[in-house]
């Protein structure tokens, strides 16, 4: 265990864990973020999270990735190509549910972003607030898109970041060791599943 202390009251960020992402076959199976979530143990870290805070009674709160019907696709990136191309992640379809392992329960809220901040016009950090949270416990999908944005979002918004590297992942390895390693210790802690769990 790691010589730090949980500062306030932590809530459990959960970031884009939906089928279209996550399941195999899945819409956006291609990026490997999926792939990546089942190989490395991610979704595993994830449920032993979430069993953690249900079980303090402290805030578990999910952000899943959503296309609107007017959405204005930017003329380059391969991303916006492949998501125009297979008209992914609309509302009220099986890509936008939460994987089966980590169904939210009781009063959990679902927050639906577009495309990357989870916190952008989403009422996430109103919630975040209104629960007296302080620290953001962040994990999910993926390093280099969602995740990495959000931690800036966190960080902006003045919330204790603490990202567990093996609670989340990206479809491109190198992108995740780059992003935990370089980037986010100048704005959160950056630990394990098993730290965080040692200091709730």
């Amino acid at each position: 265990m790691s010589d730090w202390t949980m500062a306030g009251k932590p809530a459990l960020l959960i970031v884009h864990m939906q089928n279209a992402v996550i399941k195999t076959p899945s819409p956006l199976e291609v990026m490997g973020h999926g792939k990546a979530a089942h190989e490395e143990g991610v979704i595993d870290n994830i449920e032993k999270l979430v069993a953690e805070f249900r079980g303090k009674g402290l805030p578990v709160v999910y952000c899943v990735a959503h296309t609107p019907a007017d959405t204005k696709w930017p003329a380059y990136g391969g991303f916006w190509q492949g998501c125009q191309q297979l008209d992914v992640n609309r509302l009220g379809t099986w890509d936008v549910e939460i994987i089966d392992e980590l169904k939210p329960a009781g009063e959990e809220r679902i927050f639906y972003n577009w495309p990357f901040n989870v916190f952008e016009r989403t009422g996430l950090d109103e919630h975040l607030k209104d629960l007296g949270v302080d620290t953001v416990v962040l994990v999910g999908v993926a390093t280099g898109m969602s995740v990495g944005t959000a931690a800036w979002a966190i960080a902006e918004r003045f919330y204790s970041l603490i990202v567990p590297v093996d609670a989340t992942t990206d479809g491109n390895s190198e992108v995740h060791k780059v992003v935990c390693e370089a980037i986010l210790p100048a704005i959160g802690l950056v630990t394990t599943t098993e730290d965080v769990v040692a200091h709730l």
